[in-house]
């Protein structure tokens, strides 16, 4: 089961890739605090002020391709239904814009339909929200 966004952006394929591989555009759209490893293997540590708790995820970085492919896979998260899922953002240049597909793959199908599960579609919905803006105006609304 996926959580998948079509995205158009109005800002370059390495714009929109950098947002989603490095420390910098982590911070500018998804997580105010991070660590975001930046090669192959190397792994990020995303953290979140959820009404004064602490919520915490873990990932490894699995694929890069540069302005074209992302992929992480979640190897820590206090919600399991996020152990082994991956985050896949996929661009594709198209003159000054790109085409994003940002999939959140690989759910237990289990989950369908689960309270938790339609949270974490609304998070995605939100964040999209803040990834489209940070690529296309510099100002994200990372928490």
């Amino acid at each position: 089961m996926d959580i998948t966004h079509n995205l158009e952006i109005d800002a370059t394929a390495e714009t929109v890739y950098k947002a989603v591989a490095t420390q910098e555009g982590i911070t500018g759209w998804w997580s105010k605090d991070c660590a975001v490893g930046e090669k192959v293997g190397e792994k990020s540590l995303l953290k979140f002020n959820k009404e004064g708790t602490i919520v915490q995820m873990d990932f490894q970085t699995e694929e890069l391709i540069s302005g074209h492919k992302v992929v992480w896979k979640c190897i820590g998260n206090a919600n399991p239904m996020w152990i082994d899922t991956q985050l896949v953002t996929t661009i594709t240049p198209d003159g000054n814009r790109s085409k994003v597909v940002f999939s959140h793959a690989n759910f237990d199908d289990k989950f369908g339909g689960d309270e938790a599960f339609e949270m974490i579609k609304q998070g995605w919905n939100h964040f999209v929200g803040s990834l489209t803006s940070y690529c296309e105006k510099g100002e994200g609304q990372p928490w």
